[in-house]
């Protein structure tokens, strides 16, 4: 299918958390909510598609010396960049594969000339990716998961990975989407693990969970992400607690995956915390448990050959997996050749690139006769409407049993939305949200989500976003945030 993209328009509002998100040097309590609308046209006919993710701190580009308000300044420069090229590339009717691969180029070109990093260039990109492909699976009448099988996005994976010459996105896709997902409910690094973690101060009186053995109890969590922080001891004992919580209401029936957040500089650090978990006797229940391991190495360090020996050796009986380090189109294929076994799929990253990688996965399990690969399902704080359903929309069709995902927990469910908006989501997707406690928000029955109405036409999603409650980049103001100066920003 051939179209050309006439428009975009981004719009803004902020959303601001019921809990403090704490990963890595940052700490999130508010940020600016982006919606970007893209207009296409086939043969005469016009459509607009939606994307939308929210701007963190120090998650793209973790550098030192940049506040949060110059990287939200970023992330919104290579929003603007994506969508000058893009539309400069579809300006004629073209097919949408080769148009994205040389607005990929361009872009990732010249953010690297303002001195951005890939990471961050890809992000900018997969916003007008996101709304273009939500656009054309809307014209065709097609859900996200039949649009790739069918292939309306011209996907041509060997042009990337020489392997799959050939090979249609059908061969390594499931023939169906997936109608529930198992939430993996991610820990931060100050998240109360029981009732004994809060004061009266504390406690929240919105009728929500708040403390991990509250989900445990209300929700049937049993797939959760653990943070860890590099300091040794420390993450021990939380660890210890943790598996205490879990195992007094589950015994050994969960699932665990540990995220180091790119927090170990030397890879003798990470081997020193793989060292002591594995001969703790309070966590042998939880290192059976855990599934994977997500991008404990700084990404200076992560796919440096020298650095990765334990990689390679943890590799034998965990996966590890790269997040931050999936930067480049070659990036997955570059960590499998130092060890790592496995990627994370993010729609921020862009669901080409997840597309893409899932492909090697399939290639690389096939030449191995087993599942020695995996592809992940990550992205916590995306929120609804569209973030959180486009991405689960991505993770379903891709197959994934489970997906990190409670930004339910860290923010107000939808009430940063206008109320139309939150009653029309209600009404469209009453299988995910319900309204609860005056609040609209998604719903984990059994651990699950529940998402057989995601896949109506489009990319996951049937409610229009109302530009006109947002505001354009340029009337939107960093200081409008709730705390701008402070625990919103990133911490030292």
């Amino acid at each position: 299918m051939k179209f050309s993209l006439k428009q975009t328009r981004l719009g803004l509002r902020n959303s601001t958390t019921r809990i403090a998100f704490r990963y890595g040097n940052a700490c999130l309590t508010s940020c600016p909510q982006a919606v970007l609308g893209a207009t296409i046209e086939v043969d005469g006919q016009t459509q607009e598609g939606y994307s939308g993710d929210c701007l963190p701190p120090a998650w793209f580009d973790k550098s030192p010396d940049k506040d949060y308000e110059q990287q939200v300044d970023d992330q919104l420069a290579v929003i603007a960049l994506a969508e000058k090229t893009f539309l400069e590339e579809a300006a004629s009717p073209v097919q949408f594969f080769p148009a994205w691969w040389i607005t990929y180029e361009r872009v990732q070109s010249r953010a690297a000339e303002w001195g951005l990093n890939s990471l961050l260039a890809s992000f900018g990109l997969s916003m007008v990716e996101r709304a273009v492909m939500d656009a054309l699976a809307r014209l065709a009448g097609l859900n996200l998961a039949r649009a790739i099988r069918e292939n309306i996005y011209s996907l041509d994976a060997g042009q990337i990975h020489p392997e799959l010459a050939g090979v249609p996105p059908a061969d390594w896709l499931p023939p169906d989407p997936r109608s529930s997902i198992f939430v993996r409910h991610t820990v931060g690094l100050g998240d109360p693990l029981s009732a004994d973690d809060l004061s009266d101060d504390e406690r929240l009186q919105d009728g929500f969970p708040q403390t991990l053995e509250d989900y445990v109890q209300q929700t049937g969590t049993c797939h959760f992400k653990i943070k860890v922080s590099n300091q040794l001891d420390h993450d021990l004992a939380r660890l210890c607690k943790v598996a205490g919580v879990v195992e007094i209401h589950l015994n050994d029936r969960y699932h665990v995956a540990l995220d180091g957040n790119e927090q170990y500089k030397r890879a003798e650090e990470f081997d020193e915390l793989v060292d002591a978990i594995s001969t703790t006797p309070q966590l042998q229940t939880l290192w059976r448990n855990t599934i994977s391991v997500e991008q404990p190495l700084d990404r200076a360090i992560a796919l440096e050959e020298g650095s990765t020996g334990g990689v390679r050796e943890l590799g034998r009986h965990k996966p590890v997996i790269i997040d931050e380090s999936d930067s480049q189109l070659e990036s997955y294929r570059q960590a499998c050749g130092v060890g790592y076994r496995g990627v994370s799929s993010k729609s921020c990253k862009g669901p080409v690139k997840s597309l893409l990688n899932a492909g090697l996965t399939w290639y690389l399990n096939q030449q191995a006769g087993q599942e020695s690969y995996i592809i992940t399902g990550e992205d916590l704080c995306s929120v609804g409407v569209i973030p959180v359903q486009s991405d689960l929309c991505l993770a379903a069709t891709l197959g994934l049993e489970h997906v990190e995902r409670n930004g339910h927990h860290y923010h107000c469910g939808l009430d940063y939305l206008p109320k139309s908006e939150q009653q029309a989501a209600l009404a469209a997707h009453p299988d995910f949200y319900s309204r609860r406690h005056g609040r609209v928000a998604p719903t984990v029955r059994n651990g699950c989500f529940q998402i057989e109405s995601l896949h109506g036409p489009g990319c996951g999603f049937s409610v229009t976003p109302d530009f006109a409650t947002m505001q354009s980049p340029d009337q939107w103001q960093f200081e409008s945030l709730a705390s701008p100066s402070g625990s919103s920003a990133v911490s030292r």
